[in-house]
């Protein structure tokens, strides 16, 4: 139905141009048949010729508003071009700069949706920070993440193999194995509900697991979405609120979340401090994440020495003094 009002529509635009030829073609010829007089074949000459021009210049009048048209939009796209790729849009960052933006949106953004692996920078700083700050202002803090999927092991073996393959020999990812991997996403997962349960005034929090590994991590704030890869030693990108990439990329990343398993986290049952080997189990089977026969009580105590512990992985930060982990 398109195509026929379009073939329509360039027919009824060039009617006037076939008039013209009409017009002209009849004149020749009834001239050549002798039906008109040669003094009134001249006089048709003439209104076919101005009319023929009159066709010609409304032709090339409409050729120039339709270069007009093209050259405006391809400024606009220019325009929309050198936005997208200014710096100004996205920012590439090194480490030490990647640092400082998410120390400062720690200080100041009420919001923070991550989407990685484990998360042990998120539990050991990002968390336990942004809820100091919420303490200290008074204010509510919303936390969104996205972890790996620790029930399923062949996917935390994909991602321990991915890093080790990566890694540089020498490297501390060379010594990681699965088992390390579920551990610290279970870390995760306990410290935030632990912190969900001593501060729920203070922190509004939901947790999906994942069946996907990306070598990416996603730290959108309030103020910047910052995308780094496996550690401060590798370039990231910044890409700030007023960017036009910044809301396209809150929808994908929370459309992300939406799609994971998500946790119950409310029905976490209550936690010491810190937490038992018997609350962690506890915990984790009302989750319906319940760890396997691969976790002794050894690992549950780490797995709850992890969560609360303070030390920042890549700076080596000395851990806030806490009570030993009871198996009780």
């Amino acid at each position: 139905m398109t195509s026929v009002k379009m073939r329509l529509r360039g027919a009824l635009t060039n009617i006037d141009l076939g008039i013209v030829l009409l017009v002209g073609a009849v004149v020749s010829v009834l001239d050549l048949l002798e039906v008109l007089s040669e003094e009134n074949a001249d006089q048709l000459i003439l209104p076919v010729l101005a009319l023929l021009a009159f066709v010609w210049i409304r032709d090339r009048n409409r050729q120039a508003r339709v270069a007009d048209q093209i050259a405006i939009l391809g400024r606009t796209t220019e325009g929309m071009w050198r936005l997208l790729s200014s710096g100004d849009s996205v920012k590439s960052l090194n480490g030490a700069a990647i640092t400082r933006l998410l120390a400062e949106a720690r200080e100041g953004s009420d919001m923070w949706l991550f989407k990685g692996g484990t998360g042990t920078y998120i539990r050991a700083v990002t968390l336990p920070e942004c809820i100091e700050r919420a303490k200290r202002t008074r204010s509510k803090m919303r936390f969104l993440l996205e972890l790996l999927d620790p029930t399923n092991e062949a996917l935390c073996d994909s991602y321990t193999q991915l890093h080790r393959n990566l890694a540089g020999d020498g490297a501390e990812e060379k010594t990681w194995t699965a088992l390390g991997t579920r551990k610290d996403v279970y870390s995760t997962i306990l410290a935030a509900c632990w912190f969900r349960q001593h501060n729920s005034h203070l922190l509004d929090l939901k947790i999906g697991l994942s069946g996907t590994i990306s070598l990416f991590r996603c730290d959108l704030t309030s103020h910047n979405l910052v995308i780094t890869q496996r550690g401060p030693e590798f370039p990231g990108l910044a890409i700030p609120r007023d960017s036009p990439h910044y809301n396209p990329w809150y929808v994908e990343l929370e459309n992300s979340l939406n799609q994971t398993r998500l946790l119950e986290v409310g029905k976490a049952p209550p936690l010491s401090s810190p937490p038992t080997v018997a609350e962690t189990r506890r915990l984790f089977e009302v989750l319906d994440i319940p760890l396997t026969d691969d976790f002794k009580d050894s690992d549950v105590a780490d797995i709850a020495r992890a969560a609360l512990s303070r030390i920042d992985p890549y700076q080596g930060r000395v851990p806030v003094p806490r009570p030993a982990v009871s198996v009780n």
